[in-house]
Order: C-alpha cells, then structure tokens, then sequence
C-alpha cells in the first residue's frame, strides 16, 4: 500500500480515534485497532501504529495552543497622562519589572494622537491582565496630581537663587521635591519668572524657600549699600595712572592667632599644576565679589558706559575691566604683557580675583571705575604644601586628577590648612611680592574627608617632600613651619 494510501486511513480514523469514546483511553486501544487494519492492509503493525499516534499527539498539541490563545490570553488598555509614566517606569524600570512579576503579565505603552496621553497595553492571561489592571490603577489613584506655577523675584536675586555652578537650585529642588527653571526670556524687566512643576504641596515648599533666599539677597544687598552710603566722596579716576595708584591689595590668609591649625573653607578658582593654584576664601568676601562681579557686568554691557572709560594707551600693569570669554561677564583683571599680533594690539591678562589668564585686544578693554576698586584682589595663589611631583615636573595625568580632587572652577567647597609659606620674587608687574601659602587641602564631599595630597602619593603622582612628618590622614599635623603673615 502507497503512502498516501495510508495517509489517507489514517486522516479518516482521526475524528473516531479522538472522539470522546477514545480521547482518553488511546495507549489501551490502539493496538487492537492497529493490528486489525495490519492484517486487512497487509503492512506491520509497528509502522502504522506509530503514524496513528503521531497524527493524534500532533493534534492534541494544536489543540491546547489554540485554546490557550483564543480563550485565555487577553490585551486590556488603559488610558493615563505622560507625567505618571515616568513614575509608573521607575528608575532603570524597577517599578514597571515588580508590577510585570506580580501579575505574570507584559506591560508597553502606545503611544496617542492626544499628546498628554498614552495607552497602557497589559498582556497575559484574563486573571492576570485583571491583577496588572487593579494595580496600574491604584499606582494612578495614589499619584499626586502635578501642577504648574510662575514665581517672580528681582532680578538681583536670581544669581542667589541659582548659586555658584546652580548649587543652591538643586538643594531647593532636593528639599521641596518640585522641579525649578529660571526663564531668561523676559528682557528690559526688573524681575526674572522662575517656573515651579510638582505637586501642591512641593511648590509651596519650593516658594518659601525661594522668598526666604530673597529676603537674604535683598538685606545682603542693604548692607552693601547703606556700608558703601558712609565712604567719603571721591573723584573718579580720570586715566589709568590713577586705578594703578590706589589699586587695592591681594587678598591673604593667616592662621587665627593662638589656633595655627584652624581650618577654614576654599574654592580653587584657577591652576596650573598642584604646585602653584589659586584659592577664594568661603565668606561675606566671596559674596561681595559676586556682587561686584554682577554691577560690573550690568555696567559694562552697556555701550554708552564703556564709550566713557576707553583706554587709549594699554600698558604692562594697567588694571582693566574686562569680559571673560566663557561666561560673557565682567571682571577686575591686571594686563601682564602687551604685544602685536596680526597687526592687532593684544594684551595678556591676569584676572586678579580669580588667578586664570587670558589674551584679549587691547581695544576690548576698559577703565575700572574707582569703586570697583573697594574690595581686594580675591584670588590667592598657593601650593601643595606636603608632596613634590614624582619626577621632574607633574604629568598631564597629575594635573587632571588634582582638578578632579579640587573640582576647579566648580564651586565645590573643600577645607584648607595652612601649613607654612615660600618665598616668591615679584613676578607680576607693578604688583607686590608676598610669600605664597603653602596649604592642605580635603575633599570633604564624601562621607570622610580625603587628603588630596595623599591621593596623588596613592596614585603615584607625587611624593612626599623629604624629611615631612605630615603622612597622617589627621588634619591634626604638625605646623612648626608655619610663619604668621599679617592679614592686609
């Protein structure tokens, strides 16, 4: 008999063999049937047992998967706002992951025409897609209700309100929980709109404490005043040769007498290497040199007031008012060297307040106006005091480790020691000579303090100078090399 032949007794006795009579009972009748139809076709039992059965599990096997998808898989969609998805995801979609191994479901979203919304599409079987359904629903009924709201202040305060490298706009918006954006779109206004999303209750937190920073700005700000109010009229300075002559001092540090250990909080505004950087004192100084920094700028942005104070004659020492390129604001700086290039009068600046350098042409700079003058230079230069680079000079791999450690120009604070002072020729002209501070820092924004020193010594950049006894991660080190400068 042809194959064929036999496939075609064997599709016929399918429908008998899976009938209820027999569905259940296959593996007791299936031999008698078979040998029956053995003997009448003239072919083994074996063979065509093993076709009847392969046809019948075949079968059964398409009929449970059809069963399974046509009566136990179901897809249910629910409809939410975009601002809750985020929430429902959760980070790296931890959230999202629980809620799919609770309900032993597969949960995505859809997107829709209406852009505030999308669809949740929940799969799995109709229990399942019914427990995923009840818990995406309480998820939404417990999401607080977002909103929206403008907050105006003065524009002098925005600079308080942002903070140095926009520290103090995180800090309000990890203690309130809402999200801050501060708009610079309104020109020619007194006050500057501040954008408050969250909940409620986040925004009226996040707006007690953007009032509370502007009654600080505003009293800072009257003291500032009604202190510069007292000073004795003065004429302004007609050239240059009169900024040099009362030009202020550079700022220094010293112990407090009787406590040559005492630490105190640094930015380092500038560097070249771990052996020669610059450091701002935390304090009511480096505030009023924000102030200052803010007058300059809204002084010399105007043409009109430049047009008034231009230098005919740039010289070696002048100090200037000039624009930093990175930040387009105005600051103090002293012009080091002049020199041509390209047929253009260019000058090599020292910004005295800060310790960085930069060239700009001559032409772009400006007479300081003689109160600009009433705060001293605020940029300290300094060393490492503990540790010399390991080999002649330090590596490029040194020097970026030490801006990472000091976080430079970033507005992080650290603490400082002084620990001892060099003696240092006049290098900058017209300026005075002083010895430079020698000084331990610590990176105290991780759960302990780390002594950048140290860290360069671990990480081979650096050695410890001979005969220095000061290896110890204790702040609390020997200090009798110290020589007490008097504060100007």
């Amino acid at each position: 008999m042809s194959v064929l032949g036999l496939k075609n007794v064997c599709t016929a006795l399918l429908p008998i063999l899976t009938s209820s009579k027999y569905k259940y009972s296959i593996p007791n009748c299936y031999l008698t049937i078979a040998k029956s139809l053995a003997v009448f076709l003239g072919i083994t039992a074996v063979s065509l047992t093993s076709y009847v059965l392969y046809q019948i599990y075949k079968k059964n096997d398409e009929d449970e998967l059809l069963d399974h998808y046509t009566s136990n898989t179901r897809v249910l969609e629910i409809k939410m706002p975009k601002e809750i998805i985020g929430s429902l995801i959760g980070r790296n979609g931890s959230n999202l992951k629980r809620l799919q191994d609770q309900s032993n479901t597969r949960i995505s979203f859809k997107e829709l025409d209406n852009k505030n919304e999308k669809i949740c599409l929940i799969r799995g079987a109709a229990h399942n897609c019914e427990i995923a359904y009840n818990l995406i629903q309480d998820f939404i009924n417990s999401e607080a209700i977002m909103e929206s709201e403008d907050f105006w202040v003065p524009i002098g305060c925005v600079k308080q309100i942002v903070g140095r490298g926009g520290d103090k706009i995180k800090e309000i918006q990890s203690l309130s929980g809402a999200k801050l954006t501060v708009f610079d779109d309104e020109k020619g206004l007194s006050s500057r709109r501040i954008s408050i999303k969250g909940t409620r209750e986040q925004i009226i937190v996040a707006k007690s404490l953007i009032e509370d920073l502007v009654v600080q700005s505003q009293h800072s700000r009257q003291v500032i005043e009604e202190s510069l109010a007292k000073r004795e009229p003065r004429l302004p300075a007609k050239s240059p040769e009169a900024v040099k002559k009362d030009s202020p001092k550079c700022e220094r540090m010293s112990p407090i007498p009787g406590q040559p250990d005492n630490q105190f909080e640094v930015y380092v505004s500038a560097m070249e290497n771990p052996s020669r950087f610059w450091l701002q004192i935390v304090g009511p100084k480096a505030t009023e040199l924000d102030c200052l920094v803010d007058e300059m700028t809204e002084y010399y942005n105007k043409s009109e007031n430049r047009s008034n104070h231009c230098v005919k004659d740039v010289q070696a020492g002048d100090l200037v008012a000039a624009i930093f390129r990175y930040d387009s604001k105005w600051y103090r700086a002293e012009v080091l060297e002049v020199s041509h290039e390209n047929n253009e009068k260019m000058a090599k600046l020292y910004y005295v307040d800060y310790g960085d350098t930069d060239v700009f042409p001559c032409k772009d700079l400006y007479e300081l106006r003689t109160d600009l003058l009433r705060l001293h230079f605020q940029a300290i230069e300094c060393f490492l005091a503990k540790v010399d680079p390991m080999g002649d000079s330090w590596t490029e791999e040194a020097i970026d480790r030490f801006e990472e450690l000091c976080h430079v120009a970033q507005w992080k604070k650290l603490s400082a020691r002084i620990n001892g002072y060099m003696a240092k020729e006049k290098s900058r002209t017209r300026r005075e000579g002083s010895p430079v501070p020698g000084v331990d820092l610590y990176n105290v924004t991780s759960h302990e303090d780390i002594d950048v020193a140290e860290e360069l010594v671990k990480a081979g950049f650096a050695v410890y100078k001979r005969g220095s006894d000061l290896r110890s991660n204790s702040r609390t080190t020997s200090t009798s090399n110290i020589s007490v400068a008097s504060s100007s």
